[in-house]
């Protein structure tokens, strides 16, 4: 079909690293996808009441809620949603926890860009 584009994939990043959310999010955007970044867990819960996303890249340990608490949240507001669970601070068995929890995947730090950008559309 002429003219046909893919919808842009929405997706919201929490995490409590400046840096880690401000350089995904700007790889994430020059990829083409609309990326909104918070900085902690009860702000990424507002979000994901306020919004759709396709996907939601989340630390695991921020202040206020941890990514745990995003998860399930995500799990409530939004089902259909993608969940990409990002931790410094892996602990044996989380991998497996994210999974039952239904998580879509888990990324260890550091060199997160390339390991989400695998997970996500083109």
């Amino acid at each position: 079909m002429i003219g046909f584009s893919v919808a842009l994939k929405k997706i919201l990043i929490a995490d409590d690293e400046y840096l880690i959310r401000w350089s995904l999010s700007e790889a994430l955007q020059r990829e083409g996808y609309e990326v909104l970044s918070v900085e902690d867990g009860k702000m990424a819960i507002e979000a994901i009441k306020e919004t759709r996303f396709d996907f939601i890249i989340t630390d695991l340990y921020m202040p206020e809620m941890d990514g745990w608490a995003v998860l399930e949240a995500a799990r409530q507001a939004l089902p259909e949603a993608r969940v990409i669970i990002l931790t410094a601070h892996g602990k044996e068995g989380f991998m497996e926890l994210a999974a039952q929890k239904g998580a879509f995947a888990y990324v260890e730090k550091p060199f997160v860009i390339d390991k989400v950008k695998k997970l996500l559309p083109h």
